[in-house]
């Protein structure tokens, strides 16, 4: 009979454990999953004063070139400005909001498919500051728009093709 039971004890420890199943990835997926965390870490960051008086935060590698850029803008008559740094919860927000509250729309659904496109949270440029959204510059045909694809590579930015307003350093 103990031979029995210690066979059954053997039997029953040596079964898989069953794991909670995974949040759903189907883009019809309608519930909201728990939002996982991202790990990128805050960059040192500067606040750059704009020409209106408003502030931009971003990276305080790129201050300089930023703060050169607008005084250039300013000097061409363009006073430009936008936001900078964003932090992870502020990207995981945008996300909800511009794609969708559910698992796959937060982390997984490709930007493009987000109305307007919107990085994954821990893949966007902004949250490591250095890329800048500049306002009035909606469309490709602003004069902020116009005056950025004429002057902007010449202090380290590049455009987004599928963002008019978004310039970072590496175009993403």
């Amino acid at each position: 009979m103990l031979a029995l039971s210690l066979a059954a004890v053997f039997i029953a420890a040596c079964q898989p454990v069953p794991t909670a199943p995974k949040a759903p990835t189907s883009p019809t997926t309608t519930t909201t999953a728990p939002t996982p965390t991202t790990t990128v870490p805050k960059p040192a960051t500067t606040r750059v004063t704009c020409p209106s008086g408003a502030t931009v935060e971003i990276a305080t590698s790129i201050a300089t070139s930023v703060r050169n850029l607008l005084a250039a803008a300013q000097a061409d008559g363009r006073s430009l400005c936008g936001g900078g740094y964003r932090s992870p919860d502020a990207q995981i927000a945008l996300r909800k909001q511009n794609c969708g509250t559910t698992y796959y729309a937060i982390w997984e659904m490709p930007s493009g498919q987000c109305s307007p496109p919107t990085a994954i949270p821990g893949t966007s440029m902004h949250e490591k500051g250095l890329a800048i959204d500049f306002t009035n510059c909606s469309t490709r045909t602003t004069a902020c728009y116009l005056w950025l694809a004429a002057n902007a590579s010449r202090f380290g930015l590049i455009n987004l093709p599928s963002e008019p307003w978004h310039w970072s350093t590496n175009g993403r």
